[in-house]
């Protein structure tokens, strides 16, 4: 039995379309990830070129590798956070330097839903980091600016594609160079 909402779209599919953000091809580099240790470093290296105000959003089937990104972005900031799925919750709040916001859309049924879970309070506090698990699922939860991660499994691997609004190309520039230039830096 396959999750589907209420549109009959299955939840678990990817049904991201960069049109949908504004992105167009030819503004995307795919990054190759052995590995949770990667996507892991991946995380961290977000965590050092990104700024407070600036929005992530992350797709990809279920198990693609979201949450751990985010576990590696947040312990990169602070060691002693514990990252867990939003999932139920759907807004985790995490005590670092800039705070980071995880938001799951997964749960939500349309753009109605961003408006009850307070989603707009937190996309637009400049104060905070903003990660956003499953935006391809209320595309209307998309501010405008900011990079889109897009995670592909394959089998040990995972390619995730950086999308980004023109604002963010040089921190997209910079992360996937430290990437490529520290393929195995833990």
């Amino acid at each position: 039995m396959s999750n589907v909402n209420s549109d009959g779209a299955t939840l678990d599919a990817v049904s991201f379309d960069p049109e949908d953000f504004g992105l167009q091809s030819g503004e995307s580099d795919v990054l190759t990830l052995e590995g949770d240790e990667a996507t892991r470093r991946l995380g961290a290296t977000l965590a050092r070129v990104l700024e407070r105000g600036d929005f992530v959003g992350l797709v990809g089937n279920l198990g693609a590798g979201k949450t751990t990104l985010v576990r590696g972005l947040v312990e990169a900031l602070n060691a002693d956070v514990r990252v867990s799925s939003p999932t139920y919750t759907l807004v985790n709040l995490y005590e670092t330097r800039p705070a980071v916001v995880h938001v799951d859309l997964y749960r939500l049924e349309g753009a109605g839903d961003l408006e009850t879970t307070g989603y707009w309070d937190y996309v637009s506090n400049p104060d905070g980091l903003v990660l956003v698990e499953w935006l391809d699922r209320v595309p209307d939860g998309w501010p405008g600016e900011g990079l889109v991660l897009e995670f592909e499994h394959r089998g040990d691997a995972r390619d995730v594609t950086l999308w980004t609004t023109e604002g963010l190309r040089d921190k997209a520039e910079r992360i996937v160079e430290t990437m490529r230039a520290h393929p195995n830096d833990s």
